[in-house]
């Protein structure tokens, strides 16, 4: 942009110069001569005044005008009878309308002539006064190198000026750039010192009073949810009771380590929602072995709905995915969860595992009817659910390059595939 603006105000500042320049130049050339001419009809004058008034005495006039040059220009005096003095006349030069009584100029090759009468008692004699083309256009070069030297520094003094205009509008337009890109990233405390023009000064303005509102809304979702969160700790505490006054057993048992999952879920809700900032880097959670623990944790459900699991994963790699282990958790609960929630019991899924060369794939396979493309889309679902958890598992694979893809499974329901990249 500012180059931009740069080249505009020179192509204007060009525009304006070469518009005066030019007929600048021609005036000058003009003037120029103009002057030699009117110095040179006033030398003919002169001279004719003398012719007349020396009544054609050849003495006199060549006192007057000596070997034929007078102030650089060449001089003839044609006397009545005939006589020429001075520098000698070109052949073939008509002086008759001259002599007749005309008074001008006449260009001839080289130069121009200027001729005056001058009258006496032995009749009309004629001054002829040559003017060459070095003497018509002297000091014109000059003149004309110096406007093109000052058009130039036009130019130059424009550029300064221009780059410096161009700065105070550039550099604002910058910084708001590069401030919505931090906070774009993630840094709520971004702010902006407000310059340049009025406008984008309250550009600038405008942009800190929407990160302080994106701060105050991020404040307000993140200690709702918080609440929320926590008031689920009394039910859970009632439950976690109750489940203990049960008979001693496998039920009491699988109850009370539900509990304490969904205990553990909770924590960490309120732990998530209150943290500022996620960390970018660093994290990093074997895909195999949190694939074969969610797996277990699901197959006493799945024992208790007599539906039929099969589990195939890796025996020997371990591929490392670049996501915690929570959120990797998250994804992995939300694509095996998704078949409890919408298969009806009793119907079979199957989840396997491959690693390749810097990528890893999740597959979940069901019995089911399968589910249209929307329930990938945050908040829509074709069931009674929030329609957030395929969502959640979409945006973590994504987080590492990879991606959630849904489709047929050969079990004739739904098939989820989580593709993870990054992977080492």
């Amino acid at each position: 942009m500012r180059r931009r603006l740069g080249l505009v105000a020179l192509a204007v500042a060009g525009l304006i110069v070469i518009a005066f320049s030019i007929p600048l130049g021609v005036l000058v050339a003009e003037l120029a001569r103009d002057r030699a001419l009117a110095g040179a009809e006033r030398d003919a004058q002169l001279i004719a005044v003398v012719a007349t008034s020396a009544e054609g005495d050849p003495t006199v006039i060549r006192n007057v005008i000596g070997t034929g040059q007078l102030n650089g220009n060449d001089v003839t005096v044609v006397l009545a009878d005939g006589t020429v003095l001075g520098t000698p006349l070109p052949d073939g030069e008509d002086l008759t309308p001259v002599i007749a009584g005309a008074t001008g100029r006449r260009a001839l090759d080289g130069g121009q002539a200027v001729y005056a009468p001058a009258i006496d008692a032995d009749g009309i004699s004629v001054v002829r006064v040559f003017v060459d083309d070095a003497t018509l256009t002297r000091g014109v070069a000059r003149a004309w190198l110096l406007l093109g030297i000052l058009g130039v520094a036009m130019i130059a003094i424009a550029a300064v000026i221009s780059s410096r205009l161009a700065r105070t509008i550039v550099e604002p337009v910058e910084r708001l750039s590069a401030a919505s890109q931090r906070l774009g990233a993630g840094d709520l405390e971004t702010r902006v010192v407000p310059g340049g023009p009025p406008e984008i000064m309250e550009v600038g303005a405008e942009f800190n009073r929407l990160a302080e509102q994106v701060s105050r809304l991020l404040e307000k979702e993140r200690e709702t949810a918080a609440d929320i969160s926590h008031r689920l700790r009394t039910p859970l505490a009632a439950l976690g009771l109750d489940a203990e006054r049960l008979p001693p057993g496998p039920e009491q048992e699988r109850l009370l380590d539900d509990l304490a999952e969904l205990q553990r879920a909770v924590d960490f809700v309120i732990r998530e929602v209150r943290r500022p900032e996620r960390p970018e880097g660093g994290a990093a959670t074997d895909l195999v072995a949190l694939l074969g623990e969610r797996a277990a944790f699901w197959e006493a459900l799945a024992e208790e709905q007599a539906r039929e699991t099969t589990v195939r994963l890796p025996q020997h790699a371990r591929p490392m995915i670049p996501v915690s282990r929570s959120d990797l958790e998250a994804a992995l609960d939300a694509v095996i969860g998704n078949v409890f929630s919408h298969t009806a019991e009793g119907v079979a899924y199957a989840i396997s595992c491959e690693v390749g060369d810097g990528h890893a794939q999740v597959v979940v396979d069901d019995g089911g009817v399968g589910f249209a493309d929307a329930a990938v889309e945050r908040g829509k679902s074709g069931g009674d659910s929030t329609g957030l958890g395929l969502d959640i598992a979409r945006r973590t694979a994504q987080a590492t390059g990879g991606s959630l893809t849904i489709g047929p499974s050969p079990l004739g329901g739904a098939r989820v595939t989580l593709v993870f990249a990054g992977v080492t």
